[in-house]
């Protein structure tokens, strides 16, 4: 029997209708990002916004310096666009006014991060996190805002080792699922994006990342064993979640100055843009968006929610956690 009878060939109207989809496949990259080419939109700062490099640790500062010297209402900053990709350079800046080791942008919006069906899961996810009644181990700080964040993952705040944070480890088992369910979620579909961006676009300062991951890895090998769904990969460690936003201007204080918080939100509501009154700039994070930000050196606030219900995760790498990853250079990326 030749080989031809064994009928192994393809019919021909499928194999055009396969060579059909392989090629709009291969162009929707392209057609992606040629859009979000179209929709750019660069903000060149004036200078560099050094306010609060050398401060203290104290809020009630931060705020006074910011009343005296910026407007601080939400009304009085200019909107930057709703959609598009937002980039805040500070490669024009002058020689020697950039401090070492800040990453090549000062903040980054991305589209197209979360899909709306994603955005519901992770609802799903959060409500059933909420339903578990967790306890909440940190008290609100009232300097950034009156509601409580949950803060899970892992971090090294006031430590020496990098620990699972006690909102994940200590609370029953119930809760433990809910939460495992929710970060799990996150760690499948936002951090390999998040990663992708950090190396894309801050290539040195995710290769310190990849350096602290591994670090924490070495120290928390048998509980994340135990817990695989805590370990985020790298492009951060620890997120806080919480519904509306912090309505106080305020810094992350626990944040290197050098490395990017990343901010997201789910729901469906109106405000709640990302306010950095040194900038004079609002930029909405709306769903699906995703905001890179140096929450060290920028104050920030959220304007109030307007209406409707929005949930908030910041992902974010403490400084001593990446400090102890890189003690030859004090946290400092070296470019």
């Amino acid at each position: 029997m030749s080989k031809k009878s064994h009928g192994m060939r393809r019919p021909v109207g499928q194999a055009k209708k396969l060579a059909r989809t392989k090629a709009h496949r291969d162009r929707e990259p392209q057609k992606i990002k040629a859009a979000i080419e179209r929709d750019l939109v660069t903000y060149r700062i004036k200078r560099f916004p050094s306010d609060f490099l050398c401060i203290r640790r104290d809020g009630v500062l931060v705020r006074d310096i910011i009343s005296k010297n910026f407007a601080s209402s939400p009304d009085q900053l200019e909107a930057l666009p709703d959609y598009g990709k937002i980039l805040l350079p500070l490669d024009h800046l002058p020689s020697g006014s950039v401090p070492v080791g800040m990453p090549p942008y000062l903040a980054i919006r991305y589209e197209h991060f979360l899909s709306e069906a994603h955005q519901k899961r992770l609802i799903l996810r959060w409500d059933a996190v909420v339903a578990s009644h967790p306890v909440n181990h940190l008290k609100p700080n009232t300097n950034r805002s009156t509601t409580e964040a949950h803060h899970l993952g892992i971090w090294e705040v006031f430590g020496s080792k990098p620990r699972m944070t006690a909102d994940t480890r200590t609370q029953t088992p119930e809760a433990k699922e809910a939460i495992d369910c929710l970060l799990g979620y996150v760690q499948s579909f936002m951090a390999p994006k998040l990663a992708t961006a950090y190396a894309d676009h801050a290539p040195l300062h995710w290769k310190a990342m990849q350096k602290a991951h591994a670090r924490v890895r070495q120290h928390l090998g048998s509980d994340l064993l135990s817990r695989p769904r805590v370990d985020m990969g790298g492009p951060f460690f620890a997120l806080a979640v919480k519904e509306a936003g912090s309505g106080v201007v305020h810094l992350d204080w626990n944040d290197n100055k050098g490395i990017y918080a990343y901010i997201f939100a789910v729901g469906d509501w109106e405000g709640g843009e990302f306010c950095i009154p040194q900038l004079g700039i609002k930029i909405p994070v709306r769903p699906g968006q995703v905001l890179a930000v140096l929450a060290r050196v920028l104050a920030h606030f959220s304007a109030p929610v307007t209406s409707g219900r929005r949930i908030v995760f910041t992902c974010f790498t403490d400084t001593l956690l990446f400090k102890h990853a890189h003690p030859e250079t004090e946290g400092v990326v070296v470019l």
